[in-house]
């Protein structure tokens, strides 16, 4: 399971083909469960000291105590300062070699960053509708 924007196939390990993509808070409750196979809504993530089962709208916060919580810790001012220079970088990063060209070189032998494989032998254009021309396609329904 992942937190993040990188949930393609592969991007953890080349041998890791299905991965699933959650936010930081679900991540942390699939893993209090022990497990992806639950049902978070009906199932509880494990109990209390007292044998009570914990469930996760037990420990979710509400949204009031969401915004009460950035209210109180984020301000205007923490990304003005960290963001004022970002686009400039520090010496190491302005002295790193800069590849040319309209799209990115990817570098087979990374382990960190990855081409992505599902657009791999996908054509430049896309195959023509098989539909007639002005017409809907008719949907597909299939049974076993």
């Amino acid at each position: 399971m992942l937190s993040g924007n990188r949930n393609f196939e592969g991007r953890i390990n080349p041998d890791v083909k299905m991965n699933y993509l959650a936010s930081p808070p679900l991540v942390i409750a699939y893993a209090l469960a022990g497990s992806m196979d639950v049902d978070l809504n009906n199932e509880p993530l494990g109990q209390d000291q007292d044998g009570v089962d914990v469930y996760l709208r037990d420990i979710w916060p509400s949204p009031i105590d969401v915004q009460r919580t950035i209210d109180e810790s984020i301000t205007k001012e923490m990304f003005v300062d960290d963001y004022a220079d970002v686009f400039a970088g520090d010496e190491q990063w302005r002295s790193l070699p800069t590849p040319e060209g309209k799209t990115f070189d990817w570098d087979a032998q990374s382990t960190y960053v990855r081409k992505p494989p599902y657009f791999d032998g996908m054509p430049a254009e896309p195959a023509p509708s098989r539909t007639s021309p002005g017409r809907a396609p008719w949907p597909c329904w299939v049974t076993r």
